[in-house]
């Protein structure tokens, strides 16, 4: 579909940019080794760290550093208890170094969510905090042990003991710290405290209600920070022995996603995350205190996989720096980091990737693909992050991709989700990819049912969704069928006094049904009047049971899925792979209705294409033949159900249980404690059954939006003729599609 004539022109311009050269860079100019050049020797290395036979079974809560060593705090649960070990590693690997009194603890626990860190405030001494739900008991409470005469002692401070008075709960740290003076520098919510690591006795409060929610110390000072970063800046407060007078704030000026911080005694810090590992040196001159340098690009190392997350890093004073990662599915992962003389840069192919939204899948294969082929860098530039709630700026972005296109920064490969594909194929700036994805349809791996729909006629095809998401409707009183396609709904609502969604303004009607008919009321570059009236009939039906609201109040909201246990009783959720699909199930069920896939209508996610003037169009093939395979696929990161048939059906068999939650809904009269729960084997099914089975593509059209926006007004109101409104939104899309 057409985007404007604004556009339109944009397009054009880039059609110069068919004859450049090619988009990728190589050898030398990427900083890789080129053919005529020596390799170039010493990097930094990511390697695994053996964990011993005996965590078999454990969970390893904190990883920490100390004398020079790696240390790792692990809990066990057995018969309803929990119990600790520490362990130390040595030149022949770890070894248990659990001190008796701390051995000797087996704490009751309701449930598996516990906290636990172990401290060491100075001289080698211990101190054990631990936060989780007593056997018997319903509130979560924190503890605090230490060594006394051999056994342990418990040295809780007196606040923790005490239910909060606004809100009842009692105190839950966001971190915890030791300082070597012997003191202890505990964050909650509503305050910073130094507590004596000896007696746990408060020291100083401080009422504190910050962003911060991890808590680091490098013996001397405490530093406090936000573990999320925007891609803006990471915040970190520097507090001498943890208090706030004298306090120092730090930006790390780039990063996104979840960021973990190391200070070291000589004033060095470290960083890791998603983009990579970082070492800060202070420099009073350089902005914000510090100079940062990149030890290692997050695609090099573990911090870039959706399957794992990182729970703490210690940095040693002799340079290498570990990593404790957790895995989706159970387990953990040590890595280390450390410089290697002799270890060579083998990259020598690097191909750009431009996509508007941050993709985890596209992060996690670019990794996975750079560790298989170490010679290939796959890097990626994206305009906003993934949770990005604001309105997107597409002129901005049209601007900023032709410019590219026209010069020597073209991508190799593109995601053109909410891009004008056909304009840009039109004009020979997409690759055909059809010898891709066609064997892979064939054979079974794809589901043709969502790839098919992106053949031309002549038999190209220039994009492939790899991802796709659909419309839930989800309903009380009302079955699947009835609510499973527009016209169907409005003979349904036609016969109903009850206002099934509440009211909507004429945009909110538009903006919910329009995707789903927008491709079938255009013909070539006519209007199809016959069927824009099938449509606007529906519409006007499922109006009349809503009743129309003039103007929306900025403090109120249509109803969606999150009224259908109080006012409302059908609503639509947009599903992107089956943990995201648990809370709306978790919905269905509590009310006992029914759930759809609306009009059969699939949304395609990260529609990937190549670059017709890159010179690494093999290389992207290949990546994109990876990025299709079951090994990727198989992830679920809440961005979309599989194309991958295999994919898919082993996502519908994965455990969901750690995406399980609870939450507070409004119902019968007020708000009662609701549960996220897994869904049955059987539901999973269905839900693999309705992605097979969905058959056309969602549209969108800005200009179509638009036009019909403004064109029904009148026509729902009454005021205006079904006819009348055909031919007013004809009138306002005739040049437009006529273009």
């Amino acid at each position: 579909m057409k985007y404007g004539k604004g556009i339109a022109a944009l397009l054009g311009t880039a059609l110069l940019a068919g004859t450049l050269a090619g988009c990728g860079k190589k050898g030398a100019e990427n900083g890789g080794a080129g053919a005529d050049t020596e390799p170039v020797k010493g990097r930094d290395v990511e390697t695994e760290v053996a964990l011993p036979e005996q965590l078999e079974g454990c969970t390893i809560m904190q990883l920490f550093a100390e004398e020079g060593e790696a240390h790792l705090l692990a809990t066990r649960q057995e018969a309803g208890k929990i119990t600790f070990q520490e362990w130390a590693q040595t030149e022949d690997g770890f070894a248990d170094v659990t001190r008796d009194w701390m051995a000797a603890l087996a704490l009751p626990v309701s449930g598996d969510w516990i906290e636990a860190s172990l401290l060491v405030p100075g001289e080698g001494k211990r101190c054990l905090y631990a936060g989780y739900v007593e056997e018997g008991e319903e509130d979560f409470k924190c503890h605090l042990w230490t060594e006394e005469n051999g056994e342990a002692g418990e040295i809780t401070p007196e606040k923790w003991k005490m239910p909060n008075e606004e809100w009842g709960g009692y105190e839950m740290l966001t971190g915890i710290a030791a300082l070597e003076n012997g003191t202890l520098a505990a964050v909650s919510y509503t305050s910073a405290d130094i507590l004596d690591g000896q007696t746990g006795i408060v020291l100083e409060s401080e009422d504190i209600y910050t962003q911060y929610d991890k808590v680091a110390s490098d013996g001397e000072n405490i530093w406090l920070y936000a573990t999320y970063s925007d891609g803006i800046g990471l915040n970190m407060e520097k507090r001498r022995e943890g208090r706030s007078s004298g306090a120092a704030s730090v930006t790390f000026p780039q990063g996104n996603g979840q960021m973990q911080l190391c200070p070291l005694k000589d004033g060095t810090l470290i960083l890791a995350g998603t983009d990579g590992i970082f070492r800060g040196t202070e420099d009073a001159e350089a902005e914000g205190g510090f100079v940062w340098e990149k030890l290692l690009p997050g695609v090099e190392t573990d911090f870039s996989l959706s399957d794992r997350w990182c729970g703490e890093i210690a940095a040693l004073e002799d340079g290498a720096i570990y990593a404790l990662f957790h895995k989706s599915g159970g387990g953990s992962l040590l890595k280390k980091y450390e410089y290697d003389p002799d270890a060579v840069i083998e990259v020598t192919e690097e191909l750009k990737l431009y996509t508007v939204y941050e993709s985890t899948l596209l992060s996690q294969a670019a990794a996975m693909y750079h560790r298989e082929h170490p010679e290939v860098m796959i890097t990626i530039e994206y305009e906003y992050p993934k949770y990005y709630d604001d309105e997107t700026d597409y002129n901005a972005v049209y601007q900023k991709l032709n410019t590219m296109l026209m010069g020597e920064a073209a991508p190799d490969i593109l995601v053109m989700d909410h891009l004008d594909i056909d304009s840009y194929a039109e004009k020979g700036l997409l690759a055909d990819i059809n010898d891709v994805v066609e064997p892979l349809e064939e054979n079974g791996e794809l589901l043709s049912n969502i790839t098919s729909a992106y053949r031309q006629e002549d038999g190209s095809r220039y994009v492939v969704p790899l991802e796709f998401a659909f419309r839930m409707a989800i309903g009380r009183d009302i079955t699947a069928e009835d609510m499973g396609s527009l016209e169907a709904l409005a003979e349904f609502l036609s016969k109903q006094d009850f206002s099934y969604m509440g009211q909507l303004t004429v945009s909110e009607l538009i903006d919910r049904f329009y995707p789903y008919f927008c491709n079938d009321i255009v013909d070539g570059k006519q209007l199809d009047r016959e069927a824009l009236s099938r449509y606007l009939e529906a519409l006007k039906t499922i109006e009349d049971n809503c009743g129309i609201l003039e103007v929306r109040d900025k403090d109120s909201r249509a109803y969606n899925m999150w009224e259908l246990a109080s006012e409302a009783k059908l609503a639509f959720e947009e599903v992107e792979g089956f943990n995201n699909a648990m809370f709306p199930l978790a919905i269905m069920d509590y009310i006992q209705g029914e759930f759809a896939a609306f009009e059969n209508c699939f949304i395609p996610m990260v529609q990937m294409g190549i670059c017709a003037k890159s010179g690494y169009q093999d290389r992207a093939k290949d990546f994109l033949r990876f990025i299709l395979s079951e090994e990727i696929q198989q992830m679920d990161s809440y961005g979309g159900f599989p194309v991958n048939g295999a994919a898919l059906d082993k996502n519908a068999r994965k455990d969901r249980s750690e995406a399980e939650a609870e939450t507070q809904i409004a119902a019968d009269g007020g708000d009662v404690e609701f549960r996220i729960g897994s869904y049955s084997q059987e539901t999973a099914d269905e839900l693999t059954a309705m992605c097979r089975s969905l058959n056309k593509p969602a549209g969108e059209d800005e200009k179509i939006r638009e036009v019909l926006t403004e064109s029904m007004d009148g026509y729902l109101k009454g005021t205006q003729s079904l006819e009348d409104t055909v031919r007013k939104v004809e009138d306002g899309l005739k040049m437009y599609l006529a273009e």
